[in-house]
């Protein structure tokens, strides 16, 4: 059999080379599932105060990747964040979300060619830029290069006896 045949993965040569890609992957999937936070590794409450100092240190770089590759390219001046954006709850989970996307968008372990880039930019990088233009509550810290609490908006859902008694009779 010559290299660019390819293996019949029911034969022992493909068997082998099945063998040693799951060899390959085994170790990712252990530590996905033994370092897993409760809540998942990107619910940045639940997160545990060293993997949060990680990920935010981690989503500091990306966002000064992102600005440094695509913000400062857009000719419209609305779309930059402005310094202060790490204050903005809003612009903290949907960037983190953006981030982790992008991960698995730019994934190198799947040597298959595959839309997942331009799903990336179009499914997930602009509609995101869109979202934290509109409602991340940063154009006053924009416009004005100086952070500005957010208003406040209406009260924070609270698990009330009312909410709870609610769930019960439902069931």
């Amino acid at each position: 059999m010559s290299d660019d045949d390819e293996l019949d993965p029911m034969r022992i040569e493909g068997l082998d080379a099945r063998l040693v890609n799951v060899e390959k992957i085994l170790p990712d999937v252990f530590d996905m599932y033994e370092l897993r936070a409760p809540g998942g590794p990107y619910y940045w409450e639940a997160l545990p105060h060293d993997q949060a100092v990680k990920l935010w240190n981690e989503l500091g770089k990306f966002v000064a990747w992102r600005d440094s590759r695509y913000l400062t390219n857009l000719a419209d001046p609305s779309y930059r964040l402005p310094g202060c954006w790490y204050r903005h709850p809003i612009a903290v989970e949907e960037l983190t979300a953006l981030m982790v996307a992008h991960r698995a968008a730019y994934d190198t372990r799947s040597a298959k060619a595959s839309t997942a880039l331009v799903d990336w930019h179009h499914r997930a990088l602009w509609p995101t830029l869109d979202s934290l233009k509109l409602r991340a509550g940063m154009a006053g810290c924009r416009d004005r290069g100086e952070h500005r609490e957010p208003r406040d908006g209406s009260k924070a859902f609270r698990m009330t006896e009312g909410y709870l008694r609610y769930g019960d009779m439902k069931s």
